[in-house]
């Protein structure tokens, strides 16, 4: 799709980034449509590429957080991902017994525990994926006051986080603060550099350096670990996920406000929602398809996630419309009539 240039700097033509609604840039939910349905692959038990989706997820999360007063920030993240995840987490609950009577046509074998598992170090038993609500509402909270500090701090927490990250992870304690401090580091690098990145990308010779640089990291730090050199307290595989971020990032940046990508930027919008129910219909598709043929591949799993997706497309307008408050949206009332905008 081309666009007009409105300003030309050193012979090169700077265009503005699309947007798509209050505080959207375009090439950002293309990036979090990708990463979603990289997840419901991921859940189709087919192996991942590199553990790279946690960090664009998180750093993505970071770009546009913004600080407010206490009442106006709490309210916003209440809305955002404990409302949500409740309503997820207890509308999983009659699905996971379903499940177990599936699969072993009683629900005596059905273990209760798992639904205290919210309170537990281990992480969730009822629909695992929702732990990353309570993370990023873990995350946020905690940005809420370390990004009051001199922008240096907030650099040496960030590069602490991503240091100790797999001590972070070994903590005794609740999995939501454990995972929270383990993954600060890539949301707070999103805070820091991910809008002085978005005005970069307005520049098409620096959109293609930085492409082109990230690009190069990615590669030698994959060459470096692929040949068994050393990588003390794992920060090669750090700055390989962050290449990994910044190139995938800036990739999509080169396809910013293209229409035939409108699918994957209606799942980048909708991302909370594809987390909180793509279990519901994976997982019934993963047991049908594997009863008739007994088999995983990679074309398989393309196939369930696609359906999946597909299936999701009508649930997610559904939910919008008819339970809004429900799914991480809310109502406001805005001149005598009821609008309905994301939180």
């Amino acid at each position: 799709m081309t666009q007009k240039p409105i300003s030309q700097n050193n012979g090169q033509y700077t265009t503005p980034p699309k947007t798509t609604g209050k505080s959207r840039v375009d090439y950002v939910d293309l990036l979090k449509g990708i990463t979603i349905l990289w997840v419901i692959w991921i859940h189709s038990d087919h192996p991942d590429f590199g553990n790279f989706r946690m960090p664009v997820f998180f750093f993505a999360s970071g770009i546009f957080f913004k600080l407010s007063d206490p009442k106006s920030f709490f309210t916003k993240r209440w809305y955002s991902f404990i409302i949500p995840f409740l309503f997820f987490y207890i509308a999983s609950i009659p699905f996971e017994w379903m499940i177990d009577l599936w699969d072993y046509r009683t629900l005596d074998a059905f273990d209760w525990n798992r639904i205290m598992s919210l309170f537990s170090n281990d992480g969730l038993l009822i629909n695992p994926p929702l732990w990353f609500l309570l993370v990023l509402f873990f995350i946020q909270s905690l940005s809420y006051v370390v990004f009051r500090l001199n922008k240096s701090i907030i650099w040496i927490l960030c590069i602490a986080s991503l240091f100790f990250h797999e001590e972070l992870l070994g903590l005794p304690c609740h999995f939501m603060i454990k995972k929270g401090l383990a993954y600060f580091g890539y949301f707070g690098l999103g805070y820091l550099i991910g809008k002085p990145m978005i005005k970069l990308m307005c520049n098409l010779k620096r959109k293609t350096m930085v492409f082109i640089a990230t690009l190069a990291v990615l590669f030698i730090s994959i060459l470096y670990l692929d040949n068994g050199l050393p990588d003390y307290h794992f920060m090669i595989e750090r700055i390989k996920q962050i290449a990994f971020t910044l190139s995938f990032m800036t990739f999509f940046s080169f396809f910013d406000g293209v229409k035939w990508l409108g699918f994957l930027r209606f799942y980048g919008k909708e991302s909370l929602i594809v987390l909180g129910t793509h279990q519901w219909f994976l997982i019934p598709i993963r047991r049908v398809v594997f009863k008739f043929i007994q088999i995983h591949n990679p074309i398989i799993g393309f196939f369930m996630a696609a359906l999946t997706a597909v299936i999701l497309y009508p649930v997610i307008k559904f939910l919008n419309k008819k339970i809004p408050v429900f799914v991480g949206k809310r109502k406001n009332i805005e001149k005598g009539r009821l609008k309905i905008s994301p939180a």
